[in-house]
Order: C-alpha cells, then structure tokens, then sequence
C-alpha cells in the first residue's frame, strides 16, 4: 500500500470557478470513496476499496454507488439519498505524486492519474487536501429512500 495516498485529494482548488467538482479519500484501511457534486445541487457518492500493489498502478474496486441531492442548512451540508445501488466494477490507473501549483501559484501536491475516471465524472488531477473535514464519505449518514422506494 502506498501510504501517501492515505487522505483526502480534491480538484476543487485546481479548479476552483468549475460548477463541478471531484474527491477522491483513501482510507489507511483500503477503503475509501470518490465524491462527485455540482452546484445544480446533484452529488454522487462511488465507495470503493483500494490498493496500490505496484509501484505507480492503483486499483479501485467499487462496490456501491449512491446519488441525490444536496443542500445547506444552517451552514451545513446535508444530502438526501435518492438511489442507493452495487456497483461491480475495477478500475486500474496508473498515478503519480508530484508537486504542483494551484491556478494563483501556491504550492500543492499533486495526485495525477494516467487518464480521467470518466465513469464516475472526476478527472485525472487532484490536490492534497492538508485538513479534511473528515474521512467519511459525505452520504454516510444522509437520509435514504424509504422501504417501499426502488433501490
């Protein structure tokens, strides 16, 4: 397991006037969970769990895929869950750690991937988050459909 991957990468300050955005969190327990938002409020939550076996190949396995909306309330963000669904797929990516510059030139380390994530709406370039908020995914505790809605 490559260690440095463990916590949070954003493309949010590499893109910061984008109305999307992307993160991706690697937990040192091989979880972890891919973050997609838009600020027509839509989200998208891709859990998966990871490894990085060879130098420069990290491998993602998702298993769960959860979509809604979210709002601000009171100065928090919250999500409602509208689909809560498996998912089966690998996805193998080559990747590197670099430093790099935000678009005003400060410096960042950089998580580049050998191609987008286009299946889960993020691109290829993230920069290390140094504080997260948090390592749980957003929609841990977001509200889900009830029993009689479609899952």
């Amino acid at each position: 397991m490559d260690e440095r991957l463990v916590g949070l990468w954003s493309d949010r300050m590499l893109y910061p006037s984008d109305v999307e955005s992307a993160e991706l969190a690697f937990r040192g327990d091989g979880s972890g969970w891919l973050y997609w938002s838009s600020w027509s409020t839509a989200f998208t939550v891709s859990r998966y769990t990871w490894a990085a076996f060879a130098p420069g190949t990290l491998a993602l396995k998702f298993h769960r895929t959860l979509d809604g909306t979210w709002s601000i309330d009171d100065g928090v963000t919250r999500h409602d869950v509208e689909s809560d669904e498996k998912a089966e797929s690998l996805v193998e990516i080559g990747y590197g750690i670099i430093p790099g510059e935000d678009p005003l030139g400060n410096p960042v380390t950089l998580l580049s991937l050998d191609r987008p994530l286009d299946d889960h709406l993020a691109g290829s370039r993230f920069a290390w988050v140094e504080k997260p908020e948090s390592l749980s995914d957003p929609a841990a505790d977001a509200p889900r459909p009830g029993r009689s809605s479609p899952r």
